[in-house]
């Protein structure tokens, strides 16, 4: 499986700070995603003590990581769909151009002809985020089948549905969902918040809801992860995110940060400070005999983005420019590789993770694994690390991620030929003008 060439053309120079972001932005994701798979067992009727290492950690990851993994890969999902999208119209504007009639033997195109291209480059860059999200909503089922907290799924979603916004770039309107979310979203963890503990529990899946009682663990996988698919895009922040990502791929504040440092050394810390105040009193939950005040849910999930744009910051400030030999080094090397296959290490990490919390102890023990908060964190730690491995071996070799292959293949194989629209004529020349 070598790496593939792009169907959206040549890439021109590849910038590191997307890529190292993606692959550390994967250990949050590892550390965010833990706690869903280390669940105290169905048949468990005591209580285990949290240890003083689990109270600080559990602290540390509301004030970081919680509500700000999720935001932080929606930007850059959006970034990468605009910048897929950009080198999409750019190949196809230039690909119609050259099938005009004389261009190739040097006649200038008009501005009519010009446009006419840019017109169908610009569909078919609508065509082709659109299929991509939808076979991302078929892949992000079969992952939610074993996972339901899956959010490939929700990200095709979104591709779907804003595609043609996203190839237009009608910002304006996507600035508008984007707040009319903001404010669906605060409302629907305020009376999340207000609401009773039992009824919030069943929300927030800390508690199964009564209706899936019974059901096999896979048919309630599947309930829960397409109730969630609209839930995500819908009252959760990953559309607001997916727009400021998509806008920021037609800056350079990412790819060339290092022209930008005193702004992004500005929102990343004020960015991750900002976040974690916003979060502070629930932390606090966890270390003082203190309650929930009933805003404190809809205050991490809007400070929750501000931490993304936080981590974002200075994730591209590690990366910086791209080095002169076109070569990275050391962890940035390694990190690049990792978000170069971020599909695959995504889904890799379910699979390590269901392997060590679900599948050996069961055939071992008949129960699930249960560990301490600080060290299923450390769990996290070695499942990156060992897609980390894996990604460097690939690297190595010069094979791309085997999802990332098979999402590539099934979106070209998929593309269907439709007729292209005629070109405008060309004006007629009187002879002797």
């Amino acid at each position: 499986m070598r790496m593939t060439t792009s169907f959206t053309g040549s890439r021109g120079v590849r910038y590191p700070a997307p890529d190292v972001a993606r692959g550390l932005m994967l250990l949050l994701i590892a550390v965010a995603n833990v706690p869903s798979w280390n669940r105290m067992p169905d048949n468990f009727l005591g209580t285990r003590p949290a240890s003083t290492a689990d109270t600080w950690w559990v602290f540390v990851r509301v004030l970081l990581v919680d509500h700000r993994a999720y935001p932080l890969f929606a930007m850059l999902f959006g970034f990468g769909l605009m910048t897929m999208i950009n080198r999409r119209i750019a190949s196809v504007t230039q690909a119609c151009l050259r099938s005009l009639p004389g261009v190739d033997a040097g006649r200038e195109p008009t501005p009519q002809e010009e446009a006419w291209a840019r017109e169908q480059a610009t569909l078919d860059a609508r065509r082709l985020v659109r299929r991509r999200g939808w076979w991302m909503i078929l892949f992000g089922f079969v992952h939610g089948i074993i996972f339901s907290g899956d959010i490939i799924g929700a990200y095709g979603l979104v591709a779907v549905i804003l595609a043609g916004w996203l190839a237009r770039k009608r910002y304006t309107h996507l600035y508008a969902v984007g707040a009319i979310i903001m404010l669906v979203a605060t409302g629907s963890f305020l009376a999340m918040g207000f609401a009773s503990p039992e009824s919030t529990a069943v929300w927030s899946g800390q508690q199964q809801s009564p209706a899936l009682t019974g059901l096999p663990w896979f048919v309630i996988n599947i309930e829960v992860w397409t109730i969630a698919l609209f839930a995500q895009v819908l009252i959760v922040l990953i559309v607001p995110a997916a727009v400021i990502g998509a806008r920021l791929a037609d800056t350079d504040l990412i790819t060339q940060p290092d022209r930008h440092r005193r702004l992004l050394v500005l929102v990343g810390i004020g960015g991750l400070v900002i976040g974690a105040l916003g979060a502070l009193h629930s932390a606090l939950t966890g270390v003082l005999p203190i309650s929930e005040w009933p805003w404190d849910a809809a205050a991490k999930e809007l400070f929750g983005i501000v931490g993304a744009c936080g981590w974002l910051a200075l994730l591209a400030l590690y990366a910086g420019g791209p080095p002169p030999d076109g070569r990275l080094t050391g962890v940035r090397r390694l990190a690049s590789a990792v978000g170069r296959r971020s599909m695959t290490v995504y889904l890799s990490q379910t699979i390590l993770f269901g392997t060590i919390f679900v599948l050996i102890p069961i055939l071992a023990t008949g129960e699930r694994l249960w560990v301490g908060q600080a060290a299923a964190a450390l769990i996290a730690l070695a499942v990156w690390a060992v897609t980390v491995v894996l990604c460097a071996v690939l690297e190595r070799g010069g094979h791309a991620g085997p999802f990332e292959t098979l999402l590539r293949t099934a979106v070209a194989r998929s593309e269907r030929k439709r007729p292209v629209t005629a070109p405008p004529a060309q004006p007629v020349t009187q002879p002797g003008a």
